[in-house]
């Protein structure tokens, strides 16, 4: 019995050691890279820029890349305005950098990437943890922002612990081969609920089909995922205290059943601590607003460039 158990194991690990990297191969072969790389801080950052006019910056949230804009607003705006959508360190295909990746170090490079673009004052608009990098740019660069636009995002430190698969990474001895195999294999295990959860009380859109679901559960991409998830509580202690300070025009919108980002916790208290910002609660909405609630996402931006323009 213990030998066939042996036997089993092996086998179960055999098989999962060898799907990880054809699932990424296949990942990566079905959803290649959309636009250009620039190096900033010794990495390679990818980016897509298209259109003219007035500059929007489109940063996503964790679990995503940029295609998250992509495969919604971001043709739309790429009509009338100049817009560039960027996947964060370590996600989509930018690499990650040595060391802390802090708040700070994103909009740094965020920064040194916009400057050689030549981008002035942009409307910077964040999904989820986007918007945390988002605020964290215009308090660092208040006078290079234009205004700063927020979708279901993530302000302030909340009770509770961090989810525990967010610090397998970390686990002595076996955690970093789980961190690279077993979410390839699990992800795709729960993404149906998963996705809904996140979705609802909205349904499921049809545009969520071609998301990068499958470029977040590749080992590099997990691996940075979680080290932003695990440090974003110590992060937005120390950021949330300048929210009083920030000087640049705010326009906030927010899913009023979002139960993945509380609107309680973030939305309605961030607008309460910066003077001068505007709140929408979307009713009946879950927390992927770009997909499920795209006219509204759009409506947002289009203030966040009218408040730019009045500045």
């Amino acid at each position: 019995m213990l030998t066939l158990i042996v036997v089993v194991t092996v086998g179960v690990v055999a098989v999962v050691v060898f799907l990880n990297p054809w699932l990424t191969h296949a990942t990566e072969k079905s959803m290649p890279p959309l636009g250009d790389f620039a190096e900033i801080d010794g990495t390679r950052v990818h980016y897509v820029d298209r259109g003219a006019g007035v500059p929007i910056v489109l940063i996503h949230g964790a679990n995503g890349a940029l295609q998250d804009f992509t495969n919604t607003v971001f043709d739309t705006l790429a009509a009338n305005y100049r817009v560039i959508a960027i996947d964060r360190p370590g996600h989509g295909y930018s690499e990650r950098p040595n060391g802390s990746v802090t708040l700070e170090r994103q909009a740094t490079m965020l920064h040194e990437l916009l400057n050689r673009l030549g981008i002035e004052r942009p409307v910077i608009v964040g999904f989820s943890f986007g918007a945390t990098m988002a605020l964290a740019y215009a308090l660092d660069y208040p006078k290079e922002t234009g205004s700063v636009v927020t979708l279901g995002g993530a302000a302030y430190e909340w009770p509770g612990a961090i989810d525990w698969k967010w610090n397998l990474p970390t686990w002595p001895l076996v955690g970093g081969l789980l961190a690279d195999n077993l979410p390839q294999i699990a992800g795709r295990i729960i993404r149906s609920a998963a996705v809904r959860g996140a979705f609802s009380p909205d349904p499921v859109a049809a545009e969520y089909e071609n998301a990068p679901y499958g470029l977040m559960l590749r080992p590099v991409s997990f691996r940075a995922n979680a080290a932003d998830i695990r440090n974003l509580k110590s992060l937005l202690r120390a950021q949330s205290p300048r929210y009083p300070s920030l000087s640049v025009p705010l326009v906030i919108i927010a899913g009023d059943g979002d139960s993945v980002v509380s609107n309680r916790i973030h939305s309605m208290r961030l607008h309460a601590d910066v003077p001068g910002s505007e709140l929408t609660l979307l009713r009946g909405a879950g927390h992927l607003l770009p997909y499920s609630r795209r006219d509204d996402v759009l409506s947002a931006i289009e203030r966040g460039v009218e408040r730019r323009g009045a500045q």
